[in-house]
């Protein structure tokens, strides 16, 4: 029954007596040592059987250890009582312990611990391999107590980030902040994309969105959380929010635009009207009194055309056109779009203009441009003076150097060094979303740059604003000069053929022309003037683009369709040339044209140049 007992362990067992003599074995001490091993048999010495077991590979014998010195120090371990002593054999690991018996013999147990073995070395395989993907992994993360917050276990780019922090309470100093966190997560167990704010280890205060989970470690609560900055992602959704808003802005503009077009054409026709018989009437008005009073009435009327013509110029896309102007027209034109807003808020304005300025060419359109947005930023500056605001317009000559220049001095609070070193910047702006986009001043500066020469600021902290314009004095031949003259000895034997849907407009161009001494016949419909056409000869014929049926470009086909030698003599008298269907037509025909308001003078000599041209056409 003791040998039955004996054979059911688990464990190997091996008894050896007094002199080291193999007295008994179970099978699963055979089993472990080798099961097929023929060399243990009763009686036989433990040092032959060691050694044996070593030289026949049933033990493994480290190479570096002597086969003698191997078999001597398992010896020692039985005959030292040794425990839990792990040996490597054939078959896997053994864990081996010997003990003295009361009769002086060694009692040797083994038992199989390879699985064990087996199982903590993946174990320790596999800790190694996720230790080394935590510590390569990019995400930036923390494993702290819940009770002290205390950092257990920090990742690289967490290290590389905050530093070496010992606490998550340095992470997040603000005690508000950080028991909204705890609360969250005691109450769920998880936190998601909470903001924060903190400091990182180069000293800035950067924007982070954590997320957490609670989980437990060695009996203690701790907390896993992952960081991530989202500071440039926040300032990209903020530029993006402002772009939204400009564009929004643009649109809001690009309307507004289209509106100011029909608006543009309706008041043009009007204010042709007020201006042309204004012009008239001074001829004919001998009464200094009335004279005087028809004066205003024309001055006014032309100050309305030359805004909107200003306000046509800034909202229309076209070609660059040189031609000779004066700076102190430019200043008068943009005054007369720009200067409410200094008059409302009660700045005053000095204009200081050199009366001998010689003419250069530019743009006067562009240059117009120019000059507005000068105003509106100094308009800006001088706004929280009030009445003790004041805008200095200075326009002079520097004969020496060949150039004219224009000054826009202000006396608001100045401009800060670190503004003024990017002010040209595009894009670049200190104003509130709404009131500035930060295209203005580089957009000035691209256009003085192409008319080759200089915008320039000076400027300090409590010292106002100058901005200096610099051109070049170029000749620049008028654009309508005529080339060779043909005199015209009898403007009354000339037939002129009007076409406009404004009575009044019709009306007024029959009147400069019949005081002249043309012929002029008028029509308000174009299927009208067709009908005309088909019976009678003229030698001008003018004409409105946009009308109701028929317009100003299907009048033109049919014209060249009944006679292609008529488009010569036609020319389009318009209010709307700022409408991109309009514009597109202009550019794509040969056809002359000028925009209303009409001075009775550019009406006659518009007349006088296409009259001209079919006498040259006769005499060719």
């Amino acid at each position: 029954m003791f040998v039955d007992a004996l054979e059911s362990l688990r464990e190997g067992v091996a008894l050896w007596d007094d002199d080291e003599r193999l007295v008994f074995f179970n099978q699963k001490y055979l089993k472990f040592v080798d099961p097929e091993a023929e060399y243990h048999h009763i009686g036989q010495p433990m040092t032959e059987i060691f050694a044996t077991m070593a030289e026949q590979g049933a033990l493994q014998k480290p190479e570096r250890i002597p086969a003698q010195e191997f078999t001597h120090s398992l010896l020692n371990l039985v005959r030292n009582s040794a425990q839990d002593v792990e040996v490597q054999f054939a078959h896997g690991v053994l864990k081996c312990s010997a003990s003295v018996t009361p009769l002086g013999g060694r009692l040797v147990t083994l038992e199989d611990i390879t699985e064990t073995r087996k199982a903590e070395l993946a174990q320790r395989e596999a800790d190694l391999l996720l230790h080394k993907i935590v510590d390569a992994f990019p995400a930036n993360f923390l494993v702290s107590r819940l009770r002290d917050g205390h950092v257990i276990y920090r990742s690289p780019t967490s290290q590389k980030m905050f530093g070496n922090i010992e606490s998550l309470n340095d992470l997040v100093r603000n005690t508000k902040v950080r028991d909204s966190f705890l609360a969250g997560l005691l109450s769920n167990g998880a936190v998601d994309d909470f903001h924060t704010r903190a400091r990182t280890a180069d000293g800035s205060v950067r924007d982070l969105m954590t997320s957490a989970r609670m989980t437990d470690h060695k009996g203690e609560d701790v907390i896993v959380s992952s960081t991530r900055d989202i500071t440039d992602q926040l300032s990209i959704e903020a530029e993006l929010e402002r772009q939204h808003e400009i564009a929004h802005q643009n649109e809001k503009l690009s309307a507004m635009g289209g509106l100011l077009a029909g608006v543009a054409h309706e008041l043009n026709n009007p204010l042709s009207i007020v201006v042309g018989y204004a012009l008239m009437l001074q001829e004919t008005i001998s009464d200094t009194k009335q004279k005087r009073q028809i004066e205003r009435i024309g001055q006014a009327a032309e100050r309305c055309a030359r805004i909107i013509k200003a306000f046509l110029a800034m909202a229309r896309k076209r070609p660059t056109h040189i031609q000779a102007c004066s700076l102190n027209d430019i200043v008068t034109a943009a005054l007369d779009v720009s200067g409410f807003g200094l008059k409302s808020s009660g700045a005053e304005v000095v204009l200081e203009l050199d009366q001998d300025l010689p003419l250069t060419g530019l743009d006067p359109d562009q240059m117009i441009q120019v000059l507005i947005n000068l105003i509106s930023n100094a308009e800006h500056a001088l706004e929280p003076l009030g009445a003790e605001g004041v805008l200095r317009i200075c326009t002079y000559h520097h004969a020496d150097t060949g150039q004219v220049g224009l000054d826009v001095r202000d006396n608001g609070a100045g401009i800060a060094p670190d503004v003024l070193a990017r002010i040209f910047e595009p894009f670049f702006t200190t104003k509130d979303i709404g009131m500035g986009t930060g295209i203005g001043l580089a957009f000035c500066n691209r256009i003085i740059s192409a008319h080759d020469g200089g915008l320039t600021v000076q400027s300090g902290l409590g010292e106002g604003a100058c901005f200096s314009i610099l051109l070049p004095i170029r000749e620049c031949p008028p654009s309508d000069a005529p080339g060779v003259e043909h005199p015209m000895v009898n403007v009354g034997k000339f037939r002129v053929l009007v076409v406009d849907d404004e009575e009044g407009v019709t009306s007024l161009i029959r009147d400069i022309l019949e005081h002249q001494g043309y012929h002029v016949h008028v029509c308000n419909s174009a299927p009208a003037a067709l009908d005309i056409l088909s019976g009678t000869t003229f030698d001008a014929i003018l004409s409105d683009i946009k009308m109701p049926g028929l317009d100003g470009e299907g009048f033109l086909k049919e014209i060249q369709n009944i006679n292609p030698l008529l488009v010569d003599q036609m020319a389009f008298v318009t209010g709307d040339a700022m409408s991109p269907q309009v514009a597109a037509f202009l550019d794509t025909t040969s056809v002359e044209h000028v925009e209303k308001p009409l001075t009775p003078t550019d009406l006659t000599e518009l007349v006088h140049r296409l009259c001209q041209a079919k006498g040259r056409a006769s005499n060719d």
